[in-house]
């Protein structure tokens, strides 16, 4: 770690004053609060990991560490630049004047942790839909660092160079979201907390729940209450589907087992997903009268809304709260 003061957890959001940033543009030790980044950054990494909450808030630090060492005019004989260590070709694609002072650059630091932010959520999003081996994370950094093109043509095992990054990212993201304070991070770094309730508590749940009204539009919510959640951390059935790792999704298989979650893409952006109760039978909203609780056979769904059923998960929900 070339840059590290790190030794109590700050409480509390930080407000976003990114218009600063650019009065200095390199960190110093002393310009540090008493844990993680550089102060003067931190406003614009708070705000940056809204961007992607699937995200844990301490990676995009930990990223300009091990990339940049916190130096916002590093300029890399490779042509990459900033707190990021972008090229031109990703500057040219994603290069956004985030803090709206008029320039766009990967040497203003405001600039350089939002388009940071968005080109790792990318990666991340392309790295659930592969079938690339490896942690969708991981897959998310070596893609940063090397191309998707790259990672996919070779493969995260047969770069060792690469896994060393990695690791050495992923060892100092705890490490610098204790001084983040972000709320909303996500937990999908590490292992995520226990559901509230069991499985065989979600399902006595959901059928006690038929009948009930106020479900419209509300099918992943209707899942993590199920599990005792307030909500999923999650806007939309399909994306949860996707954000759940490939070695928890069972695609196209009904056998599912009572309390799992079966997904469905509906057509529609949010997709659709209802849980098991065993059986071939399923506890699901909107399907046979718009927000009602209704328990159906699966193929129902398939049926009336001519949807194609994408699997099962275990009920995983990282992000709950």
């Amino acid at each position: 770690m070339r840059y590290r003061r790190i030794t109590a957890v700050i409480g509390g959001a930080v407000l976003p004053l990114i218009a600063g940033l650019f009065a200095v543009a390199t960190a110093d030790p002393a310009d540090t609060g008493a844990a993680g980044p550089p102060v003067r950054f931190k406003a614009a990494l708070v705000d940056a990991a809204y961007t992607c909450p699937h995200l844990p808030a301490g990676l995009q630090a930990a990223l300009i560490d091990v990339e940049s060492g916190w130096d916002a005019l590093k300029e890399d004989e490779s042509g990459t630049k900033g707190l990021a260590q972008l090229s031109s070709r990703m500057w040219n694609a994603w290069g956004e004047d985030a803090d709206g002072d008029g320039t766009n650059s990967p040497l203003d630091p405001a600039d350089a942790i939002d388009t940071q932010a968005r080109v790792l959520c990318d990666y991340y999003r392309t790295a659930v839909q592969s079938n690339e081996r490896g942690d969708r994370l991981s897959l998310a950094l070596a893609a940063y660092r090397l191309g998707w093109n790259r990672v996919a043509d070779v493969g995260l095992a047969r770069l060792p160079a690469t896994r060393a990054y990695i690791a050495e990212v992923k060892d100092l993201a705890p490490l610098y979201a204790q001084g983040l304070g972000v709320a909303n991070s996500s937990r999908s770094l590490y292992t995520p907390l226990p559901n509230p309730r069991s499985a065989s508590g979600a399902v006595k749940w959901a059928r006690a729940m038929a009948g009930d009204y106020g479900w419209y539009n509300l099918c992943l919510n209707f899942m993590a209450q199920a599990y005792g959640w307030d909500h999923s951390g999650t806007q939309y059935a399909i994306d949860h589907w996707l954000f759940t790792p490939n070695s928890m999704r069972h695609h196209r298989q009904r056998n599912a087992p009572a309390g799992s979650l079966m997904f469905w893409d509906t057509g529609l952006r949010a997709g659709h997903v209802a849980i098991s109760l065993g059986d071939g039978y399923v506890a699901t909203n909107d399907v046979i009268t718009p927000g009602k609780i209704s328990i159906v056979s699966s193929y129902t769904i398939d049926e009336r809304w001519n949807a194609r059923y994408l699997g099962w998960t275990a009920p995983y929900f990282p992000d709950g709260a």
